[in-house]
């Protein structure tokens, strides 16, 4: 009877520690996981940060370079320059015609 007794309280032991740890490697587990998961938010984070500026510089760049005052800049240094003196044609001029 004794030994019945005490071998149910081993099979129990045995058991609660069994079970114990599995409980702390489980634990362990979700917290290696947590920590993980955060620092992988942490960097997506930090990129998202990342290509909302370069956003912003590239709408900047599309800004400047499409206002007047860029093509004008533009035009300066492809060696176009202002006429200085501006011929009118009228409709009722011919310009070109068949002899």
């Amino acid at each position: 009877m004794k030994s019945n007794i005490k071998n149910k309280k081993s099979k129990n032991n045995i058991l609660f520690w069994v079970g114990l740890i599995a409980f702390v490697a489980f634990f362990v587990f979700l917290t290696v996981e947590t920590a993980t998961s955060g620092a992988s938010l942490a960097k997506l984070e930090q990129d998202e940060a990342t290509l909302i500026q370069e956003n912003r510089d590239l709408e900047d760049a599309v800004v400047t370079s499409s206002s007047l005052n860029g093509y004008e800049e533009k035009s300066q240094e492809l060696g176009f320059v202002k006429p200085s003196k501006i011929f009118y044609i009228n409709p009722s001029d011919v310009v070109a015609k068949l002899p």
